[in-house]
């Protein structure tokens, strides 16, 4: 199939494909340490081709259950080393402890710190995704193995405990200034017990309350996100309180999942964040996405709010995707990608970057190229406006008419640039306008296991 994937080719989008996403067209201002680049760490190894991913039949034995986040199906070992190349890749250091104090630095320079390392006693919430949590398990947070729901791609076990073993034992963090969780929703007891053996001081969120080791998660006093369009779209929103875990850290790593969204087209980093406001659900949020009624480009998007607001955008110490297992939507099982590299193998990525723009654009050109293909064609992915929010985070000349993206509550417009936006230039050489030298956009650096 690789040799199908030459110039511009895409299956099902055919000629519209440069009208759609024109290619090497960067747009906006890079970020990072290296800015614009995307790190994009991919091990064949690192995920088990012979896992079926199916539930137990409620007539057999628990042994046939098998998931695709059991260790014999997730390599930790492989997850580690992808991790740790990430990191030095996105930092530009040979060294990962290297790595982490550049970060930091970068970081706290850009938060108006000063060029200071991480200090003792500072918090860091990880924030995973658990969306399948609220209909996967029981009241003891066991998953319910006769139920396809836990089977659904989400952040893997392994790169939670990787994230781990990297802030403890290299950043040189105290585990009781680390939080794990999706704090809206819960992890299960199985990767519990996983973190816990060796990290027993971390704490570890629960909407359930304070069982089983975990610990509550309570909301802000008052209101810390406000949405830009005044009700005008999203007639019940306004503003938000926000889960106080990210309120009282200093530091927040967004460990999302990159998968499709049936509203939103796709859930990467910036869209995680329905899962930190405290509503009972993130359902008000709904038509600032992507709908039937604003496909298309220069709509109010609630993405760029989320991006710009002083919690779930200026307090991220870095990016991260977890692209081990991706699918199609919020509640889809893992897909086998076809395109090259991958050749009819599970998408064993991890991708990580400083901009927060130009690691949600790969991720899209991931998506959107993968899942055009007759063999798993995925409307919602490929319809016009999926990546608006990318335009308008880019660059504020793409906000619509009358809006003025401001979700402090201050007033203050959010920076005319969060980072860059661009489209590869094809499927095959995945090459971005850094990458060939004709641009200050993205730069995809490419970590395979034999170099």
């Amino acid at each position: 199939r690789g040799n199908n994937l030459s110039g511009n080719f895409y299956p099902s989008l055919g000629s519209q494909t440069d009208n759609l996403y024109p290619p090497n067209r960067p747009m906006g201002k890079a970020q990072g340490i290296l800015p614009g680049r995307v790190s994009w760490a991919w091990n064949p190894a690192s995920t088990n081709p012979d896992c079926v991913n199916k539930p137990a039949s409620k007539d057999t034995s628990a042994v046939k259950y098998d998931a695709w986040f059991m260790d014999k199906n997730t390599s930790q070992e492989s997850v580690d080393l992808m991790l740790t190349a990430g990191l030095c890749s996105m930092a530009g250091k040979e060294k990962h402890g290297e790595a982490w104090d550049t970060i930091f630095r970068y970081h706290n320079q850009k938060c108006a710190k000063g060029s200071i390392p991480y200090l003792k006693g500072e918090k860091i919430y990880i924030k995973l995704n658990r969306t399948t949590s609220s209909g996967g398990m029981d009241s003891e947070y066991n998953r319910l193995k006769d139920k396809p729901l836990p089977l659904a791609c989400e952040t893997s076990p392994q790169i939670v405990l990787s994230m781990l073993r990297q802030l403890v034992y290299v950043a040189g963090v105290p585990q009781e200034c680390i939080y794990v969780g999706d704090a809206m929703r819960n992890i299960y007891q199985d990767e519990y017990i996983k973190y816990y053996a060796e990290f027993p001081h971390v704490n570890y969120l629960s909407s359930f309350g304070s069982t089983c080791g975990r610990i509550s998660c309570s909301e802000s006093n008052k209101d810390l996100i406000f949405y830009s369009d005044n009700k005008s779209v999203m007639s019940g929103a306004g503003s938000d309180k926000i889960y106080s875990v990210l309120e009282d850290a200093e530091y927040l790593i967004n460990l999302a999942a990159m998968k499709g969204h049936g509203i939103a087209g796709i859930t990467l980093c910036a869209k995680n964040h329905f899962g930190t406001q405290t509503r009972r659900s993130a359902s008000h949020l709904h038509p600032g996405l992507k709908s039937s009624n604003s496909k298309g480009y220069g709509y109010y998007r609630v993405l760029v709010d989320l991006m710009g607001n002083k919690f779930t955008g200026d307090k991220n110490l870095f990016y991260i995707l977890d692209a081990l297992w991706s699918g199609t939507d919020w509640n889809g099982l893992p897909v086998k990608f076809l395109m090259p590299p991958f050749n009819n193998h599970w998408s064993s990525s991890l991708l990580l970057s400083l901009d927060p723009v130009a690691i949600e654009s790969v991720a899209y050109d991931f998506l959107r190229t993968e899942f055009s293909y007759p063999e798993h064609t995925v409307p919602h992915m490929l319809e016009s406006g999926v990546d608006d929010y990318l335009h308008q985070t880019a660059d504020s000349g793409n906000w619509p008419a009358g809006i003025i993206y401001a979700p402090n509550g201050d007033g203050i417009p959010i920076p005319n640039s969060l980072g860059v936006h661009e489209h590869w230039n094809n499927p095959a050489d995945k090459q971005y306008s850094k990458n060939l030298g004709t641009g200050e956009g993205i730069e995809l650096v490419k970590i395979f296991p034999h170099g």
